[in-house]
Protein backbone atom coordinates (compact mmCIF):
# COMPACT_ATOMS: atom_id res chain seq x y z
CA UNK A 1 0.00 0.00 0.00
CA UNK A 2 1.04 3.73 -0.61
CA UNK A 3 1.55 5.63 1.91
CA UNK A 4 -0.26 9.08 2.61
CA UNK A 5 3.22 10.50 2.53
CA UNK A 6 4.18 8.90 -0.73
CA UNK A 7 1.28 10.21 -2.20
CA UNK A 8 1.91 13.69 -1.28
CA UNK A 9 5.89 13.60 -2.36
CA UNK A 10 4.23 11.89 -5.73
CA UNK A 11 1.73 14.90 -6.42
CA UNK A 12 4.39 17.67 -5.82
CA UNK A 13 6.53 16.14 -7.72
CA UNK A 14 4.21 15.78 -10.61
CA UNK A 15 2.76 19.85 -9.76
CA UNK A 16 6.44 20.69 -10.25
CA UNK A 17 7.44 19.10 -13.21
CA UNK A 18 3.92 20.18 -15.06
CA UNK A 19 4.97 23.83 -13.72
CA UNK A 20 8.53 23.81 -15.55
CA UNK A 21 7.49 21.95 -18.21
CA UNK A 22 4.82 24.90 -18.83
CA UNK A 23 7.06 27.63 -18.00
CA UNK A 24 9.84 25.92 -20.41
CA UNK A 25 6.42 26.03 -23.22
CA UNK A 26 5.82 29.81 -21.86
CA UNK A 27 10.04 30.98 -22.15
CA UNK A 28 10.01 29.61 -25.39
CA UNK A 29 7.23 30.84 -27.14
CA UNK A 30 7.35 34.36 -25.54
CA UNK A 31 10.99 34.59 -27.01
CA UNK A 32 9.59 33.95 -30.28
CA UNK A 33 6.07 36.34 -29.70
CA UNK A 34 8.42 38.63 -27.94
CA UNK A 35 11.21 38.97 -31.09
CA UNK A 36 10.46 41.00 -33.23
CA UNK A 37 9.98 40.49 -37.08
CA UNK A 38 9.96 42.37 -40.34
CA UNK A 39 7.57 40.64 -42.43
CA UNK A 40 7.97 40.86 -46.95
CA UNK A 41 5.81 39.44 -49.43
CA UNK A 42 7.12 37.90 -52.55
CA UNK A 43 4.92 37.63 -55.93
CA UNK A 44 5.37 34.36 -58.57
CA UNK A 45 4.02 34.28 -61.69
CA UNK A 46 3.86 30.81 -64.06
CA UNK A 47 6.19 29.35 -61.90
CA UNK A 48 6.03 25.64 -59.49
CA UNK A 49 7.07 25.85 -56.35
CA UNK A 50 7.08 22.00 -55.17
CA UNK A 51 9.48 21.66 -52.45
CA UNK A 52 9.32 25.06 -50.78
CA UNK A 53 7.54 24.08 -47.90
CA UNK A 54 6.33 26.58 -44.46
CA UNK A 55 9.05 26.32 -42.00
CA UNK A 56 11.47 26.89 -45.25
CA UNK A 57 14.79 29.31 -44.41
CA UNK A 58 15.35 32.71 -45.94
CA UNK A 59 18.95 33.53 -46.59
CA UNK A 60 21.15 36.60 -47.58
CA UNK A 61 23.81 35.77 -49.56
CA UNK A 62 24.20 32.15 -47.45
CA UNK A 63 23.19 33.79 -44.15
CA UNK A 64 19.92 32.22 -42.48
CA UNK A 65 17.75 35.69 -42.04
CA UNK A 66 14.24 34.42 -41.32
CA UNK A 67 11.65 31.48 -42.60
CA UNK A 68 8.67 31.36 -44.61
CA UNK A 69 5.72 31.76 -42.83
CA UNK A 70 2.40 31.35 -45.32
CA UNK A 71 2.92 30.35 -48.79
CA UNK A 72 -0.90 31.13 -50.80
CA UNK A 73 -2.39 32.01 -54.12
CA UNK A 74 -3.70 35.29 -54.94
CA UNK A 75 -7.23 35.46 -54.97
CA UNK A 76 -7.11 38.48 -58.05
CA UNK A 77 -4.76 36.36 -60.06
CA UNK A 78 -4.49 32.44 -59.73
CA UNK A 79 -1.17 32.48 -61.97
CA UNK A 80 0.66 34.48 -58.83
CA UNK A 81 1.85 32.57 -55.82
CA UNK A 82 2.35 34.85 -53.23
CA UNK A 83 4.89 34.10 -50.24
CA UNK A 84 5.12 35.31 -46.74
CA UNK A 85 8.14 35.49 -45.21
CA UNK A 86 9.54 36.86 -41.32
CA UNK A 87 13.01 38.25 -41.34
CA UNK A 88 15.50 39.72 -38.68
CA UNK A 89 14.40 43.34 -38.50
CA UNK A 90 18.49 44.17 -38.35
CA UNK A 91 19.01 43.00 -42.29
CA UNK A 92 19.00 46.01 -44.40
CA UNK A 93 16.37 44.35 -47.47
CA UNK A 94 17.01 47.07 -50.13
CA UNK A 95 14.35 47.74 -53.20
CA UNK A 96 16.64 46.04 -55.86
CA UNK A 97 17.22 43.12 -54.08
CA UNK A 98 15.55 39.72 -54.90
CA UNK A 99 14.00 36.99 -53.93
CA UNK A 100 15.14 33.96 -55.84
CA UNK A 101 14.23 29.86 -55.57
CA UNK A 102 16.87 27.47 -54.78
CA UNK A 103 17.31 23.85 -53.61
CA UNK A 104 18.54 22.37 -50.43
CA UNK A 105 21.18 19.65 -51.56
CA UNK A 106 19.97 16.57 -53.40
CA UNK A 107 16.42 16.32 -50.87
CA UNK A 108 14.31 18.39 -53.73
CA UNK A 109 13.30 20.57 -50.73
CA UNK A 110 14.15 24.53 -51.64
CA UNK A 111 14.32 27.65 -49.84
CA UNK A 112 14.01 31.64 -50.88
CA UNK A 113 17.83 33.46 -51.05
CA UNK A 114 18.23 37.06 -51.46
CA UNK A 115 20.44 38.23 -53.37
CA UNK A 116 21.08 41.74 -55.03
CA UNK A 117 20.54 44.98 -53.95
CA UNK A 118 23.37 47.63 -54.16
CA UNK A 119 23.82 50.64 -51.14
CA UNK A 120 22.72 53.07 -53.19
CA UNK A 121 19.44 51.93 -53.12
CA UNK A 122 17.02 52.73 -50.41
CA UNK A 123 15.85 50.38 -47.80
CA UNK A 124 12.77 48.33 -48.34
CA UNK A 125 10.13 48.67 -45.75
CA UNK A 126 8.17 45.71 -44.14
CA UNK A 127 4.88 44.45 -45.43
CA UNK A 128 6.45 45.20 -49.30
CA UNK A 129 6.68 43.06 -51.51
CA UNK A 130 10.51 41.89 -52.57
CA UNK A 131 11.22 41.38 -56.73
CA UNK A 132 11.60 37.82 -57.60
CA UNK A 133 14.30 36.76 -59.35
CA UNK A 134 15.40 34.62 -62.24
CA UNK A 135 15.61 31.31 -60.99
CA UNK A 136 18.03 28.84 -61.68
CA UNK A 137 15.90 26.01 -60.70
CA UNK A 138 13.00 27.51 -63.35
CA UNK A 139 15.71 27.53 -65.94
CA UNK A 140 17.06 23.93 -65.37
CA UNK A 141 13.25 22.57 -65.29
CA UNK A 142 12.52 24.63 -68.37
CA UNK A 143 15.46 23.06 -69.82
CA UNK A 144 14.67 19.63 -68.57
CA UNK A 145 11.11 19.80 -70.21
CA UNK A 146 12.73 20.68 -73.58
CA UNK A 147 14.87 18.20 -73.29
CA UNK A 148 11.83 15.57 -72.27
CA UNK A 149 9.85 17.23 -75.35
CA UNK A 150 12.87 16.36 -77.63
CA UNK A 151 13.55 13.05 -76.21
CA UNK A 152 10.11 12.02 -76.84
CA UNK A 153 10.67 13.38 -80.20
CA UNK A 154 13.14 11.17 -81.19
CA UNK A 155 11.66 7.88 -79.21
CA UNK A 156 8.80 8.37 -81.22
CA UNK A 157 10.52 8.83 -84.68
CA UNK A 158 12.73 5.88 -83.75
CA UNK A 159 9.68 3.71 -83.17
CA UNK A 160 8.39 4.96 -86.55
CA UNK A 161 11.67 3.92 -88.24
CA UNK A 162 11.78 0.90 -86.78
CA UNK A 163 8.26 -0.67 -87.89
CA UNK A 164 9.01 -3.61 -89.91
CA UNK A 165 8.39 -1.81 -93.42
CA UNK A 166 10.59 0.53 -92.88
CA UNK A 167 13.32 -1.40 -91.32
CA UNK A 168 13.40 -3.62 -94.35
CA UNK A 169 13.73 -0.04 -97.01
CA UNK A 170 16.51 0.47 -94.01
CA UNK A 171 18.13 -2.82 -94.75
CA UNK A 172 17.96 -2.66 -98.80
CA UNK A 173 19.54 0.87 -98.58
CA UNK A 174 22.39 -0.55 -96.02
CA UNK A 175 22.76 -3.40 -98.80
CA UNK A 176 22.99 -1.11 -102.07
CA UNK A 177 24.99 1.45 -100.70
CA UNK A 178 27.52 -1.47 -99.44
CA UNK A 179 26.91 -2.63 -103.29
CA UNK A 180 27.88 0.82 -104.58
CA UNK A 181 30.86 1.08 -102.05
CA UNK A 182 32.30 -2.49 -103.33
CA UNK A 183 31.42 -1.51 -107.39
CA UNK A 184 33.56 2.23 -106.84
CA UNK A 185 36.57 0.03 -105.14
CA UNK A 186 36.44 -1.93 -107.46
CA UNK A 187 36.26 0.73 -110.26
CA UNK A 188 39.27 2.76 -108.62
CA UNK A 189 41.58 -0.69 -108.73
CA UNK A 190 40.78 -0.96 -112.26
CA UNK A 191 41.70 2.63 -113.20
CA UNK A 192 44.32 3.54 -110.48
CA UNK A 193 46.67 3.68 -112.96
CA UNK A 194 44.64 5.85 -115.17
CA UNK A 195 43.73 8.04 -112.37
CA UNK A 196 47.43 8.33 -111.00
CA UNK A 197 48.39 9.47 -114.91
CA UNK A 198 45.15 12.22 -114.53
CA UNK A 199 46.54 13.37 -111.46
CA UNK A 200 49.89 13.23 -112.59
CA UNK A 201 48.81 15.42 -115.73
CA UNK A 202 47.05 17.81 -113.48
CA UNK A 203 50.09 17.84 -111.41
CA UNK A 204 51.82 18.89 -115.02
CA UNK A 205 49.25 21.04 -116.13
CA UNK A 206 49.70 22.93 -113.01
CA UNK A 207 52.78 23.46 -112.94
CA UNK A 208 53.05 24.72 -116.36
CA UNK A 209 50.01 26.82 -116.18
CA UNK A 210 52.36 28.21 -112.96
CA UNK A 211 55.18 28.76 -115.40
CA UNK A 212 52.80 30.75 -117.57
CA UNK A 213 51.73 32.72 -115.12
CA UNK A 214 55.32 33.86 -113.84
CA UNK A 215 56.00 34.35 -117.81
CA UNK A 216 52.77 36.21 -118.32
CA UNK A 217 54.10 38.42 -114.94
CA UNK A 218 57.31 38.84 -116.73
CA UNK A 219 56.06 39.71 -120.25
CA UNK A 220 53.55 42.42 -118.74
CA UNK A 221 56.80 43.57 -116.48
CA UNK A 222 58.60 44.29 -119.80
CA UNK A 223 55.16 45.82 -121.46
CA UNK A 224 55.14 48.38 -118.68
CA UNK A 225 58.62 49.10 -118.74
CA UNK A 226 58.68 50.02 -122.54
CA UNK A 227 55.67 52.00 -122.53
CA UNK A 228 57.33 53.70 -119.32
CA UNK A 229 60.34 53.93 -121.13
CA UNK A 230 61.77 56.90 -123.47
CA UNK A 231 62.18 54.91 -126.30
CA UNK A 232 58.07 55.01 -127.22
CA UNK A 233 57.86 58.53 -126.34
CA UNK A 234 60.95 58.86 -129.59
CA UNK A 235 58.88 55.99 -131.64
CA UNK A 236 55.85 57.87 -131.25
CA UNK A 237 57.17 61.05 -131.80
CA UNK A 238 59.12 60.04 -135.10
CA UNK A 239 55.90 58.23 -136.36
CA UNK A 240 54.37 62.04 -135.92
CA UNK A 241 57.36 63.30 -137.96
CA UNK A 242 57.03 61.04 -140.70
CA UNK A 243 53.08 61.38 -140.73
CA UNK A 244 53.80 64.78 -140.93
CA UNK A 245 56.28 65.16 -143.42
CA UNK A 246 53.59 62.60 -145.67
CA UNK A 247 51.13 65.49 -145.44
CA UNK A 248 53.96 67.96 -146.57
CA UNK A 249 54.63 65.87 -149.41
CA UNK A 250 53.58 65.77 -153.39
CA UNK A 251 50.99 63.10 -152.96
CA UNK A 252 50.89 63.24 -156.94
CA UNK A 253 54.91 62.07 -156.75
CA UNK A 254 54.73 59.67 -154.63
CA UNK A 255 51.34 57.93 -156.06
CA UNK A 256 53.22 58.02 -159.70
CA UNK A 257 56.63 56.34 -157.76
CA UNK A 258 54.81 54.23 -156.29
CA UNK A 259 52.71 53.20 -159.51
CA UNK A 260 56.17 52.65 -161.02
CA UNK A 261 57.50 50.55 -158.50
CA UNK A 262 54.04 48.42 -159.02
CA UNK A 263 54.87 47.98 -162.67
CA UNK A 264 58.19 46.81 -162.18
CA UNK A 265 57.00 44.31 -159.62
CA UNK A 266 54.53 42.98 -162.08
CA UNK A 267 57.00 42.80 -164.79
CA UNK A 268 59.73 40.89 -162.47
CA UNK A 269 56.45 38.28 -161.90
CA UNK A 270 56.24 37.86 -165.53
CA UNK A 271 59.65 36.91 -165.87
CA UNK A 272 59.56 34.59 -163.36
CA UNK A 273 56.33 32.95 -164.36
CA UNK A 274 58.22 32.73 -168.20
CA UNK A 275 61.55 31.10 -166.57
CA UNK A 276 58.90 28.40 -164.70
CA UNK A 277 57.27 27.45 -168.02
CA UNK A 278 60.30 26.78 -169.82
CA UNK A 279 61.98 25.23 -166.78
CA UNK A 280 58.58 22.94 -166.61
CA UNK A 281 60.08 20.04 -168.25
CA UNK A 282 63.35 19.88 -166.73
CA UNK A 283 61.28 19.83 -163.44
CA UNK A 284 59.32 17.05 -163.89
CA UNK A 285 62.05 15.04 -165.98
CA UNK A 286 63.96 15.46 -162.45
CA UNK A 287 61.04 14.67 -160.24
CA UNK A 288 60.94 11.29 -162.43
CA UNK A 289 64.59 10.05 -162.07
CA UNK A 290 63.75 11.60 -157.72
CA UNK A 291 60.93 8.79 -157.74
CA UNK A 292 62.88 6.21 -159.47
CA UNK A 293 65.80 6.80 -157.58
CA UNK A 294 63.41 6.25 -154.25
CA UNK A 295 61.86 3.26 -155.43
CA UNK A 296 65.49 1.21 -156.01
CA UNK A 297 66.40 2.49 -152.66
CA UNK A 298 62.97 0.86 -151.19
CA UNK A 299 63.68 -1.87 -152.82
CA UNK A 300 67.21 -2.16 -151.33
CA UNK A 301 66.30 -1.02 -148.28
CA UNK A 302 63.61 -4.37 -147.94
CA UNK A 303 65.88 -6.71 -149.39
CA UNK A 304 68.55 -5.79 -146.91
CA UNK A 305 66.23 -6.06 -144.16
CA UNK A 306 65.44 -9.39 -144.85
CA UNK A 307 68.31 -10.56 -145.83
CA UNK A 308 71.13 -8.50 -144.12
CA UNK A 309 74.27 -11.33 -145.27
CA UNK A 310 73.78 -9.74 -148.97
CA UNK A 311 75.78 -6.78 -147.84
CA UNK A 312 78.91 -9.93 -147.09
CA UNK A 313 77.96 -12.10 -150.36
CA UNK A 314 77.48 -9.39 -152.95
CA UNK A 315 76.56 -5.55 -153.67
CA UNK A 316 72.93 -4.86 -153.80
CA UNK A 317 73.24 -3.84 -157.36
CA UNK A 318 74.33 -7.77 -158.15
CA UNK A 319 70.91 -8.77 -156.33
CA UNK A 320 68.77 -6.54 -157.39
CA UNK A 321 70.28 -7.62 -160.99
CA UNK A 322 69.81 -11.42 -160.37
CA UNK A 323 66.01 -11.08 -158.99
Amino acid sequence: MISRSQKVRLGIFLSVAIFLLLLSIALITGSQLLKQKATYYIRYQDISLTGLELGSAVKYRGIRIGRIEDIYIDEEDITSIIVEITVDPKVPIKEDTEAIVTLIGITGLKMIELQGGTNESAKLQPENYIKAGFSIVESITGKAEVIAQKLEMILNNLATFTEPGRRDQFFRLVDNTSETLGSFRTLLDTNQTHLNNIISNLENFTSQLDTFMVNSNHTLTDIMRVTQSNKLENTVGNLEKISADLAEANLGDVINKMALAIDQTNRTFTHLDLTIMKSRHDILSSTELLKESLEYFNEFTRLISENPSLLLRSSPQQEIRER
